[in-house]
């Protein structure tokens, strides 16, 4: 019987292993299958919805047909005019980047439906390098697309950031992947290069805008009976958006510009929901500003996940963020979470206010909504100081972000030249108003000076920082 049984048994053992073997060869050429189904270019029928770049315009700009290696993006607006109020509908065709130069009239690698508008306050009606926000869609307008966009996480809503004031072209992309590192959802990016309608627009950041998604926040999609629900708001100025609350500390004074709900989308939000949002901000506002704020369990520290406030009040002091709080604030919380805060437009950072000269030897976040309440209590500010030390060691090391630096200038290589081959006139308009520390003119004369205002001012912030925050 034993020996029946072991018998038996390698037979079973035969069985599962072939078993196995038969499966593993119908995964891997099912893989295969499936590989050989990618597309690796539009058909010729989609040629014809692609906008190519306009070789004329390229000769124009002593471009000629260039190669890169980042990613390329072809805006066909249908001969509409781009609005910032209302979209258009058009398509965007997709050339991947490789790590491996490109000829930018190379067939692109996908083409999508999408809505395309304008985006921005000061930047659009100041600037001439304009900021766009796109959303693809499948083949109706109903049914969105969700497209992984130079390789990030896919999504059917995207930004695409134009650096005009910035013309180191990466404030943006360095203070968002700092962030990243930090506590909290922070924004993935990638430099692209921008067509419109065939001409050359130059450098673009593609942004992951502050949404709901897998790729982005996850929060819940179904909120609760009672009204209770995941959300997103954002502080802004007023009249730039919809579905506004007032909440306490407007109505008392307490706080500045909007609060405009962003999540649940105003087609799906209820009135309950809306309400629920309203009261559990107010809520919070009520206690921090209240005589017994600072009490650990029914103070403040019950609303807000202590953590990410943290890591955001240091982001932006270290990108000496005028606006932190007050203007492009948004904040987020899942259902039955806490309050947590997403970084979000640095363009302005280190000293490039198109209005005025920030100094590097103050702090600014103290003074805006909400934090100048936080900044009261000593708890607040001793956890400040404790990650500040911390992050000096890793996030903010001079190394670190030196490095950070280096491998953007790399990455960018000659797409920085062809960038101001389009739009260098702007290192003789008067941008920037005023003059530095120095009573220079702040006026930025050429991508090697902005460069180097650029990492004087990080120099300078940290050391300040460093006695400020640091102890030192």
């Amino acid at each position: 019987m034993k020996r029946i049984g072991r018998i038996l048994l390698c037979i079973l053992m035969i069985t599962v292993l072939f078993g196995i073997s038969i499966m593993g060869n119908f995964v891997v050429k099912s893989e295969n299958k499936s590989k050989g189904k990618k597309r690796t270019a539009i058909t010729k029928e989609e040629m014809k919805e692609w906008a190519a770049p306009d070789e004329e315009m390229l000769e124009y700009y002593d471009l000629g047909e260039f190669s890169t290696t980042l990613p390329v993006i072809y805006m066909n607006t249908k001969g509409q005019q781009i609005l910032k109020e209302n979209v258009i509908c058009g398509n965007i065709a997709l050339l991947d980047g490789n790590e491996e130069a490109q000829s930018v009239s190379a067939v692109p690698n996908s083409i999508y439906r999408a809505t395309i508008k304008y985006r921005g306050a000061s930047s659009y009606s100041k600037f001439d390098k304009k900021q766009y926000r796109i959303k693809f869609y499948k083949n109706s307008k109903e049914n969105e697309k969700k497209v992984s966009l130079a390789g990030m996480g896919a999504n059917s809503e995207w930004v695409l950031n134009g650096p005009y004031l910035d013309k180191t072209l990466i404030r943006n992309k360095f203070v968002y992947d700092l962030a990243r590192e930090l506590n909290g959802w922070a924004p993935d990016t990638r430099f692209v290069e921008l067509f419109v309608d065939g001409k050359y627009q130059g450098v673009y950041l593609a942004v992951e805008p502050v949404t709901n998604g897998e790729s982005r926040l996850r929060l819940a999609e179904f909120g609760l009976l009672s009204g209770e629900t995941a959300y997103v708001v954002n502080r802004d100025r007023i009249d730039t958006g919809t579905e506004e609350i007032e909440t306490w500390g407007k109505t008392k004074g307490y706080t500045y510009n909007a609060l405009y709900i962003r999540y649940p989308s105003k087609n799906k939000i209820t009135e309950k929901q809306k309400e629920y949002i309203k009261n559990d901000i107010s809520e919070f506002e009520q206690v921090l500003y209240g005589e017994n704020f600072k009490d650990k369990r029914s103070g403040y520290q019950e609303y807000i996940d202590m953590d990410n406030w943290v890591d955001y009040f240091i982001i932006n002091e270290f990108a000496m963020n005028y606006d932190a709080g007050n203007l492009s604030t948004y904040v987020y919380k899942e259902l039955g979470g806490k309050l947590q805060l997403a970084a979000w437009d640095f363009n302005n950072g280190f000293d490039n206010y198109q209005w005025f000269h920030t100094e590097t030897d103050r702090l600014y976040t103290v003074e805006n909504s909400w934090f100048d309440r936080l900044w009261q209590d000593e708890n607040f500010r001793e956890h400040v100081c404790e990650r500040y030390v911390q992050l000096r060691k890793t996030t903010l090391s001079d190394e670190h972000i030196a490095d950070k630096i280096a491998s953007y200038q790399e990455k960018l290589g000659d797409a920085v030249d062809r960038n101001f081959k389009v739009w260098g006139y702007s290192f003789d308009e008067n941008l920037l108003a005023g003059t530095d520390k120095d009573g220079m003119s702040r006026n930025i004369g050429s991508y090697e000076e902005a460069m180097k205002q650029l990492t004087d001012t990080i120099r300078e912030r940290l050391a300040y920082l460093d006695k400020e925050l640091g102890g030192n």
